[in-house]
């Protein structure tokens, strides 16, 4: 299955095209260049196509009232984008199985198309996805989890929610998790109120409720949380049936519905979306976080995963340099490798992107990520005894 996506007057995007999306996609560049918008958008298509063949399974289902519309403005809003219609952007989403299965969504003069009768998944190309969007501001979970009992009716943001739900399900199925960088365990326990996490070192000389942790420790938690549990715990059969069941419920179709294929049959994806992995975590702290994600996801995961992350840090760019070398050589790093042909490393600038993978070396190009140290340098060499920038 290939994916692409091709944006256009999108906010700060003026024009990006991913030929291909790959199972692990890298994003970095200056704040408000267009790296979460590109992450968001790619985000919603995933999960309009998801919708698109559950709609699909149903028809092909004999179930022929549609259980659900496309509200374009409401997916907009929950992302943040309803200012950005006014400049008419035009989005193209697909999925290519082979030359003649390719299904492909279009947003453009504020209508989606792709999603009708005549353009329903055919049966061998139906699959569920599992999507989790993982924003910058995880770092409240601690604290809603908490108190979420005496905020109720509280919002906090589409993205917020979904992601606490997401962690609220993680913590069901597991309730310790060694945090290796860490060094320390997480541990979540029932009282009678709901549930409690509390962090501790491994020799437990000391123990402290995670919303009294380090904000590092905060935003990073819940990622590895999450993603353990997408890796192993996950499952497909009740997600799926969960979803069906409300959408056959809502259409009086129970009886009419014989299922076109196994659940079993289906192909399935997780998918995980983060916004700057690495906020307020010291540059080893952040290698080895994303030794820690690629491990789960790519490595001892038992489950599909594809990844995509936004981030600031020249270091973990430069990481997977050291993880791509380890693939390449039948090591690992951490327990972590990546694969070059599944890796898509791009620098968003000025709405568009950089494609910084130099394919004959095998390695990413970091030379652009490091110029602000070279200007540091520059001048720092050109300062004179009494502190005066010295003139060329």
């Amino acid at each position: 299955m290939k994916e692409s996506i091709h944006i256009k007057n999108l906010g700060p995007i003026q024009d990006i095209l991913i030929e291909e999306i790959k199972p692990l996609t890298v994003l970095i560049g200056e704040s408000g260049s267009g790296k979460s918008t590109l992450m968001k958008t790619i985000a919603l298509f995933r999960w309009l196509y998801k919708m698109h063949n559950i709609r699909s399974y149903l028809k092909r289902s004999k179930v022929s009232k549609s259980p659900f519309r496309f509200r374009m403005e409401t997916y907009f809003k929950n992302c943040g984008f309803e200012e950005y219609l006014k400049n008419n952007p035009e989005i193209t989403y697909s999925v290519e199985f082979s030359e003649n299965r390719k299904y492909v969504l279009r947003f453009a003069k504020n209508r989606l198309t792709g999603t009708s009768d005549k353009d329903l998944v055919q049966t061998q190309d139906l699959y569920y996805n599992k999507l989790s969007f993982i924003p910058e501001t995880r770092n409240i979970i601690p604290l809603w989890a908490e108190r979420g009992a005496s905020l109720t009716g509280g919002y906090l943001g589409f993205y917020f929610h979904e992601v606490y739900n997401d962690f609220d399900l993680a913590s069901e199925s597991i309730k310790e998790l060694d945090i290796n960088y860490l060094k320390l365990k997480l541990s979540v326990k029932k009282v009678q109120s709901g549930k409690k996490y509390f962090i501790y070192s491994p020799n437990k000389e000391y123990e402290l409720s995670l919303k009294n942790s380090s904000s590092g420790t905060q935003n990073a938690i819940p990622l590895t949380l999450i993603a353990e549990h997408f890796s192993k715990n996950f499952n497909f059969e009740e997600a799926f049936n969960k979803s069906l069941l409300n959408y056959l419920s809502k259409t009086d179709n129970l009886t009419d519905f014989k299922p076109v294929k196994n659940l079993g049959d289906i192909k399935k994806k997780l998918f995980i979306h983060i916004e700057e992995p690495e906020l307020s975590l010291f540059p080893e702290a952040q290698c080895e976080l994303i030794s820690d994600l690629i491990s789960k996801c790519f490595v001892s995961n038992l489950n599909t995963i594809n990844v995509i992350f936004s981030t600031h840090s020249p270091y973990i760019i430069n990481h997977l340099n050291l993880l791509i070398k380890a693939n390449d050589t039948k090591q690992l790093v951490n327990a972590a490798r990546v694969e070059f042909e599944n890796l898509a490393v791009y620098q968003v600038v000025e709405g568009k992107i950089e494609d910084l993978l130099v394919k004959n070396q095998r390695v990413v190009n970091t030379n652009s990520l490091s110029d602000t140290i070279n200007n540091i340098y520059d001048k720092y060499n050109q300062l004179d005894k009494n502190g005066r920038l010295v003139e060329n």
